[in-house]
């Protein structure tokens, strides 16, 4: 005969493996953060979080398993700060889309974005593995991008609003590169300024092209 444990303690363990296991998640994002890929491991990634070895490895059997969990820890925080952040934006589709662009300026200015993005980066050139993942990453992001390409200008077609969320997606990154610390290339408000008038620029010039026939 069984007997079923006590409801409060049954959903104790699971609380406790959700709250372990975002321990380690974190403490891989400021590792990763910090020393890169070169030197991420497991043993590091324990010792960040204070917990055994076994217990990483209990989680997260295989060092890819780790990267793939960590680079999805992250996406959710985007995911959840995009969710919060859509419900303070205005209904009018082009002041959304600019709305957005402020919110990606603000985040590539922050060290930390930089220093996730350019160490995740440098592992994609170097492991398959890693690079499947941002590839995955980036889709996504540029279907979310898209969307409110799409709002601001509706009549183009959902293949130039593709098109432009992977060109404006790509100047946004390429800014970490300008904003290191110490770049004395230029500020956060004229940057602001800079790319919300070429996004503007790049969305009429592509409202007002004729698409190629197919």
């Amino acid at each position: 005969m069984t007997t079923s444990a006590p409801r409060g303690r049954a959903k104790a363990q699971p609380d406790a493996e959700n709250e372990r296991t975002q321990r380690i998640l974190n403490a891989a994002v400021e590792l990763f953060i910090r020393d890169g890929g070169a030197e991420f491991s497991a043993r590091g990634v324990a010792k960040e979080a204070g917990v055994s070895l076994g217990a990483v490895q209990h989680f997260f059997p295989t060092k890819d398993q780790l990267i793939a969990a960590m680079l999805s820890s992250v996406v959710r925080r985007y995911g959840r700060a995009y969710d919060e952040f859509d419900a303070q934006l205005p209904f009018n589709g082009e002041a959304r889309l600019l709305k957005v662009v402020d919110f990606m300026i603000d985040d590539v200015w922050r060290p930390k974005t930089r220093k996730f993005f350019f160490n995740f980066w440098a592992l994609s050139c170097h492991n398959e593995f890693a690079a499947q993942l941002v590839n995955r990453g980036y889709a996504s992001h540029r279907r979310r991008f898209a969307a409110y390409i799409g709002g601001a200008r509706p009549q183009l077609s959902e293949e130039q609003c593709f098109d432009l969320a992977l060109q404006i997606s790509a100047m946004l990154d390429g800014m970490m590169v300008y904003t290191a610390p110490g770049a004395k290339n230029v500020t956060r408000a004229r940057l602001g300024e800079m790319m919300k008038e070429t996004v503007l620029r790049l969305l009429d010039t592509a409202a007002e092209s004729p698409e190629p026939a197919a």
